[in-house]
């Protein structure tokens, strides 16, 4: 993050913090893993085990439900999906922003599935 330079100071660049609270995190995939969502985004180029991002493990279970078809969050993928089946990888992850935002969603950084936590 950049602060202005109010007081004639030099700009200074201040690092998020890398470190997650304690507690249970679950790695969140932004781009649902069902295979109907996983293949059409493959189809658009989206590669959906590059983009996760740790989050508690009460709210993963709160978007994700119980209903084996990835709860609200799969849903709202499915119903962009119906409405925008042609839509670029652009418009793809202007959408998982938006869901981000909708769900709020906090954690930490989006990283890719595989990684080690703080990479």
């Amino acid at each position: 993050m950049v602060f202005p330079n109010w007081s004639g100071a030099p700009e200074r660049v201040i690092p998020p913090s890398h470190r997650l609270t304690p507690g249970r995190w679950e790695k969140h995939h932004i781009f649902p893993q069902a295979e109907d969502l996983s293949m059409w985004f493959g189809s658009r180029g989206v590669k959906i085990h590059d983009f996760t991002m740790p989050i508690p493990r009460d709210v993963h279970r709160r978007i994700h439900g119980s209903d084996g078809r990835g709860g609200a969050w799969n849903q709202a993928w499915r119903d962009f999906k119906s409405e925008k089946p042609g839509a670029t990888s652009t418009e793809i992850f202007k959408h998982a922003g938006e869901l981000i935002h909708r769900f709020q969603l906090i954690g930490g950084p989006i990283q890719p599935y595989y990684s080690r936590p703080g990479a």
